[in-house]
């Protein structure tokens, strides 16, 4: 059964509507300054608002070149219990999250919440 772990990569420690920024660091492994710094440049080159979803769809299909990976009906801890190998990131309404090994990392608990997109961190 997929785990809640908290975890909050904000280098401030601050809880705020960063979870896009603190997801893609935390999966990909990059500064959050760096992953911050991608998405104003994704931003300007798409013309779209960097936290926005498809600005950082863009940014996760187009410059990482990561794979979706079929999600379509399930909840955040289903996928984290049928993908409990490897790190994934995970859309839901208004919500990005990180999955780590089965493992649903993030400041809150959002196993429950259905997914729209998915990736495979490569």
């Amino acid at each position: 059964m997929a785990r809640f772990i908290y975890y909050n990569q904000n280098p401030d420690g601050q809880k705020k509507s960063d979870c896009v920024t603190r997801a893609i660091s935390l999966a990909t492994g990059l500064p959050y300054s760096t992953i911050r710094q991608k998405l104003h440049y994704t931003s300007k080159l798409y013309e779209c608002p960097k936290l926005d979803v498809y600005c950082y769809c863009h940014l996760l299909d187009d410059v990482f070149k990561f794979q979706r990976v079929d999600c379509k009906g399930m909840s955040v801890g289903e996928f984290a219990d049928k993908h409990n190998k490897g790190v994934f990131l995970v859309r839901m309404p208004q919500h990005i999250s990180t999955i780590v090994n089965g493992d649903c990392i993030d400041i809150f608990d959002c196993r429950d919440y259905i997914i729209t997109h998915s990736w495979k961190i490569t």
